[in-house]
């Protein structure tokens, strides 16, 4: 490894303010991306793997990433010299450890996955999810939407009905692991000997091998397929969120679980909402006789029964000062898991004016003699 280390959230490619989910959907990502597995021409395939893999261990982990927010690589003590010395595990063995359950490791390269269950029982192929991301105005994120999104994914192939041979008997058992789609490898270490069993990397776990192979999906058993999703965006969605659409991801076979799609909804500004959780804020400009006199505006609110932006009139009572803050109940966000809506907090921001005319400067004169 280079002396010079690279920020841990750098190597993932995420903001300080990533959520956990958002470290596992980067780490998922590049682990397929940067696994020594595929990319075996690569001589610092290891060296990037295992720099991705210590970001991972550090920021995945709430006490150690707080102690490295706050002081650094000098916050954290991890040594990843030893972590990997028996070698690396496979690409699917690793995430499904770590996960719960490999996603990314099977016959369509680094495209689909499956999710295991013991060993000794028969996995059922789970396609891989697919991520993506919608821009909605604050309106849709307020009122909630419904918008059509167009995805690429992966589904059988019709001709061979995803079996990716010409014919049946093109069909053969696999010689390296004789049919059983996982191999098994003794490396020595210094707790002795360790064996390390994986998917079998001729015939990807199948246990099958294909001599002829499908004119028409080139033996991969998937063709791509572009698709409408009709999603529905629930009132009160906030930013960054991700939407989970059950089963809109690659489909490997006919036989398998479509995986899923997980959209990241992303808002457009609104210039005059702030939004803190699920309550609003509005800044309002008041001139300053206004403030001392008392009187009326009207402020930009919502109005949920014709899920629409207006207005609404607010007295300014006499003497407000400036960045007092007024409350209208229920004008804030939905509660996404629960009942009842936000409040809307308007805060008065009093405007002085830069220039004044001599009139007017002779009468706040008077104004202020009058004290």
């Amino acid at each position: 490894m280079s002396s010079k280390k690279r920020d841990y959230y750098e190597i993932l490619g995420i903001n300080k303010d990533a959520t956990e989910n958002d470290i596992k959907l980067a780490y998922r990502g590049l682990a397929r991306q940067l696994h020594p597995d595929l990319n075996k021409t690569d001589p610092k395939a290891k060296e990037k793997f295992i720099e991705l893999q210590e970001a991972y261990e550090v920021l995945s982990d709430a006490n150690k990433r707080g102690s490295y927010d706050r002081y650094g690589f000098s916050g954290v003590d991890v040594d990843m010299s030893s972590v990997f010395r028996g070698g690396i595990p496979g690409l699917d063995d690793l995430l499904r450890s770590i996960f719960g359950g490999g996603m990314f490791g099977d016959s369509f390269g680094s495209i689909f996955g499956s999710r295991g269950r013991a060993r000794s029982a028969p996995r059922r192929e789970v396609g891989q999810d697919i991520e993506d991301h919608i821009k909605i105005t604050f309106e849709n994120a307020m009122f909630g939407t419904k918008k059509d999104v167009i995805i690429k994914r992966y589904i059988p192939c019709d001709e061979c009905e995803g079996t990716g041979a010409e014919d049946p008997s093109s069909v053969k058992v696999c010689p390296q692991c004789n049919g059983s789609g996982r191999t098994r490898k003794m490396t020595q270490s210094g707790f002795g000997t360790i064996i390390r069993e994986s998917e079998c990397y001729t015939c990807n776990g199948t246990g099958k091998v294909i001599k002829k192979k499908c004119p028409i999906c080139n033996g991969r058993k998937v063709v791509p397929e572009t698709k409408t999703i009709h999603v529905n965006i629930p009132p009160g969605v906030e930013n960054g969120v991700h939407l989970k659409v059950q089963g809109a991801g690659h489909i490997p076979s006919s036989k398998a679980i479509p995986g899923d799609l997980y959209l990241g909804i992303k808002i457009k500004e609104n210039e005059n909402f702030i939004r803190r959780r699920n309550d609003l804020f509005t800044v309002i400009n008041v001139d300053i006789v206004t403030a001392t006199l008392g009187g009326e505006t009207t402020v930009p609110t919502l109005d949920y029964k014709t899920e629409k932006l207006t207005e609404k009139e607010l007295k300014i009572p006499a003497g407000t000062q400036h960045g007092t803050e007024f409350r209208i109940k229920n004008r804030g966000a939905t509660y996404l898991r629960g009942r009842g809506k936000g409040d809307q907090y308007i805060i008065i921001n009093i405007k002085i004016p830069k220039k004044v005319t001599e009139e007017q400067r002779k009468l706040l004169e008077k104004f202020k003699d009058l004290n």
